[in-house]
């Protein structure tokens, strides 16, 4: 049967074909069509024109069709695809005709950035485990770029950058490529017959056309499960798998003198550095990476925000040693449909390692030199996948015991306070897909131990541990999918260590009026579990899901992992509409209808939502969405910071996006949001966006953003007083809050070749808050207050103390306290130029500039032209300039 379809599609021959082809057949039980590699003694020259003699020896594949903009129809330019190998590389050639060739879209650009060009895209899963693939692509003008993808599509990432080559050449005809691509850049078998996944892609950028072979219609379900087939491939031998890349790299910091006597803040410091990093094929399918004194000199800045929240903000990895094969270790997460909470933990958050130390400076002193992050010794990982359908993953990684100098200058003697154990990070994953559909079982665990030596830092957990297991089926053609998952979590340390986790935002144990658990200040230790069950229809014109979460008023991933609370009950249900065919004003929408619900253990409601969103392409290929919801008043358990309950008002927000047709060499995008509540809070934001390319090798972008509104009841403190019996024993102070957001994001690159550019990215930014109408929550489980400096009350200002004194009950005169003026008015300017030359395959040279600068104020005025015209350049700015130079061996 195998032979024959291979004859009907016009392949040369199949010297060895596959005994069984079960393991060929796409979920929807149809074998897909196969492209035939040839073996050639000799490669091609790599020049880019396709004259040479081997690539007659393939036959092309020709059967593109149209994903956009008239789905399912033939590709309106012809393209020609053909596969060769050696023993040690994957050739492919191309030849993309073009009945325009003048008018074929090419710009310089880095690599891995979208230079608004034609491209060709080259898809394999070398694995053929219909999940993972590994995508090269290349535009007319030589700009390559690459992407891992995992779990079906669900999963990419763009920090993965193998070594291999392309050429291009334009001519009349259209355009030509070929690459090569070193078998010892993928992961496959030892098996002496193959078969792989294989897909190619054209874009024809004039045109907005998406072609494909295979051809998957919009509406079916399944990314690499859809793949083709790549057959031909015999014998192959095993390739080199070791490649070391040796980094050395120097650096100057330049910032302003510091007080008289601080020894600490010197106007100029240089530093040198050096280390390693490793990648060896333990076997054909187990690869270990390893890294040794890493430098992240290159991370991307983070933007610039101010938190007000009771939560930790989640913050992207940036590091390529973390980033790369990080779908291994992704846990749960659904089966891939709308249905999604953003409370749900996530097991593994790599940022955790290397994290800014958590220790406090005891010492007494006036200057303290404090270190930025936690300096990692050592990581290493292994990671792969095995004909049998495992998965496997483990990351090691050793960070150091950090200290902070301390110098009194009483006594003048300088002291060295620890603030950062030396700590052991280790999390290992195991999935096994049990079929092409993709349905799957796996487990995740992870463990953190801490050398907890120092009494500064019983704080902290001296261990902490996870262990979860997580299971995907797949049915009726990929059409309908049901995905659970459950895990566990364990910490250990001192009674100091178990009283932080307990009253951290995310439990609140300490809060008065809870049924479902307790402060206990004698723990040693705290447990808890986290469950989570999808169930989707995520194929075809009408697609539906419901959801079910829950996570224990105990459980605890931080040390390792990223969550903002917990103590919740979970559910949500969608249903949504996808339209593919193109009308007079639309081209291709989405309607989707959502509700999510929520309680926390004590039965009571902290969530009722119901959510609308559509969103699609005009005809004139312009983006747009819309999404308008409503929040009915629920409980907020979170209101107080660990104090007894108030209730959440209820209210509104629409959020609407336009984007203009990307092709053209000026785009723009406009967002906005309005958001409104019951209690007179409201926040309207904006964020227009204007790019640029007036050439081939020049791109600039400028993005302003602005919000501004009123928060009705910002918390302030907490006060003790007994006196205030209707609220446990404390006073809840909260205030208005105005507050005023402005920050632009500027971006230049400019190109000279695809190897060599220059990337400029800046951001001024500024934020006032401006606090007014202070009060305190006047019963549990409301949204009343008593506002301060009414009949019974008083309030008043000290200008010299820049404070205010507060009288609750004119009754009682001795009771007052202190409010310190929390207003505020911040502003920063951050700039990053890099400087990247790949002088050789794999090699790499950067030359990066950084200044930073910003200032803190007590005025909250919000002022653009004076914070953005001549007093933001006051505040006294830190350059650093750094120099790296890494070599790429393939051993």
């Amino acid at each position: 049967m195998l032979a024959l379809l291979l004859a009907l599609q016009g392949a040369a021959s199949v010297p060895h074909p596959p005994a069984d082809t079960a393991g060929l057949r796409h979920s929807n039980g149809l074998i897909p069509p196969m492209a035939m590699a040839v073996r050639v003694t000799a490669p091609p020259a790599m020049d880019g024109r396709l004259d040479d003699p081997a690539w007659a020896s393939a036959t092309p594949i020709t059967d593109f069709r149209q994903t956009d903009p008239h789905e399912g129809q033939p590709s309106s330019e012809r393209t020609e695809v053909r596969v060769l190998y050696t023993d040690d590389a994957l050739y492919v050639g191309v030849r993309a005709w073009d009945d325009s060739a003048t008018k074929i879209a090419h710009h310089l650009g880095r690599r891995d950035t979208f230079t608004q060009s034609d491209d060709f895209r080259v898809l394999i899963d070398s694995y053929h485990d219909h999940r993972t693939a590994f995508r090269f692509d290349i535009t007319p003008d030589g700009v390559k770029g690459d992407i891992q993808f995992g779990d079906d599509g669900n999963f990419t990432d763009q920090s993965w950058d193998p070594v291999w080559q392309a050429v291009t050449s334009i001519d009349s005809l259209g355009w030509t490529a070929e690459e090569r691509i070193p078998f010892s850049q993928l992961r496959f078998s030892r098996a002496p017959d193959q078969v792989w996944g294989i897909r190619f892609v054209r874009t024809i950028l004039r045109k907005n056309e998406f072609d494909l072979w295979p051809f998957v219609g919009k509406t079916e379900n399944g990314f690499v499960s859809r793949f083709a087939h790549l057959g031909g491939l015999h014998n192959i031998p095993a390739p080199r798998r070791l490649e070391l890349v040796p980094y050395t790299s120097g650096s100057g910091t330049f910032q302003p003198a510091g007080p008289i006597g601080n020894p600490f803040q010197k106007t100029s410091a240089y530093s040198g550095n050096g280390g390693l990093d490793l990648k060896y094929g333990l076997n054909s399918y187990v690869t270990l990476d390893a890294t040794i004194n890493p430098d992240f000199g290159q991370v991307e800045l983070d933007p610039a925000f101010v938190n007000l929240t009771a939560f930790e903000v989640f913050l992207p990895e940036h590091r390529p040693f973390f980033v790369e094969g990080d779908d291994i270790f992704n846990f749960g997460g659904g089966s891939g449909g709308l249905a999604g909470f953003g409370s749900t933990p996530q097991f593994f958050y790599s940022r955790r390692i290397g994290h800014p130390p958590d220790g406090s400076v005891y010492s007494p002193g006036q200057y303290v030199d404090y270190p930025a992050n936690t300096s990692i010794l050592g990581a290493a990982k292994v990671t792969g996948k095995t004909p049998g359908g495992w998965s496997v993953g483990l990351l090691d990684a050793v960070t150091s015991r950090e200290q902070a100098s301390v110098l009194d200058t009483t006594s003048a003697v300088t002291s060295h306070d620890v603030v950062e154990p030396a700590t052991n990070y280790l999390v290992g994953r195991a999935r096994r897909t049990v079929n092409a559909g993709g349905s799957s079982y796996g487990a995740i665990f992870s463990a953190v131990n801490r050398d907890i030596t120092v009494p500064a830092l019983n704080g902290l957990t001296s261990g902490a541990y996870t262990f979860g297991v997580d299971t995907k089926q797949l049915w009726s053609h990929n059409t309908y999918a049901l995905a659970a998952d459950a895990g566990g979590s364990y910490l250990a340390g001192d009674t100091a260590a178990i009283q932080s986790v307990q009253t951290s935002s995310a439990r609140y144990y300490q809060r008065p009026d809870a049924h479902g658990f307790h402060y206990d200040p004698a723990r040693t230790s705290l447990t808890g579990f986290n469950g989570d069950v999808y169930l989707d229809k995520l194929a075809g014109t009408w697609l539906w899901g419901t959801a079910f979460s829950t996570s224990s008023p105990g459980f605890e991933v931080n040390d390792l992992g990223f969550q903002q609370r917990v103590d919740r009950i979970s559910a949500y249900a969608y249903i949504g509409r996808h339209t593919t065919t193109p009308g007079k004003i639309f081209r291709e929408t989405w309607q989707v209808l959502t509700v999510g619900p929520s309680w926390n253990y004590d039965g009571d409601p902290i969530q009722k939502a119901v959510n609308g969103a559509v969103f699609g392409n005009f005809s004139n290929f312009w983006f747009f969405q819309l999404i308008g919801s409503y929040s009915a008043q629920v409980v907020d358990d979170r209101l107080t910071r660990g104090g007894p309950l108030a209730l959440a008002p209820a209210g509104w927000s629409v959020n609407a996006l336009v984007q203009t047709d990307q092709r053209k060499a000026f785009t723009g995008m406009w967002m906005a949001s309005y958001t409104q509540d019951r209690a007179g809070g409201w926040q309207l934001t904006g964020t227009p966006q204007v790019s640029w390319r007036p050439s081939s090798a020049l791109s600039f972008s400028v993005t302003p953003n602005f919000a501004v509104g009123p928060t009705a009841a910002q918390y302030v403190q907490s006060v003790p007083d007994s006196l205030a019996q209707t609220t446990f024993g404390a006073r809840y102070v909260f205030a208005q809050l105005f507050q005023h957001e402005f920050d632009v994001t500027l971006r230049m690159t400019a190109t000279v070749s695809p190897t060599l550019s220059l990337e400029v990215f800046a951001q001024p930014f500024t934020f006032t808050g401006a606090y007014g109408g202070f009060k305190e929550l006047a019963y549990p489980r409301t949204f009343s207050f008593s506002r301060y400096g009414t009949a019974g009350t008083g309030i008043a200002y000290d200008s010299t103390a820049g404070s205010y004194t507060v009288h609750p009950d004119a009754a009682q005169p001795g009771d007052s306290f202190g409010i310190a003026n929390p207003d505020f008015r911040t502003r920063s300017v951050r700039v990053n130029a890099v400087l990247r030359w790949e002088y050789r395959p794999g090699s790499t040279l950067y030359v990066v500039w950084t200044q930073s600068r910003s200032g803190t104020f007590a005025d909250p005025t919000f002022d653009i032209t004076r914070d953005f015209d001549h007093q933001l350049f006051r505040d006294p700015p830190t350059n650093v300039l750094l120099v790296k130079l890494n070599y790429w061996l393939s051993l």
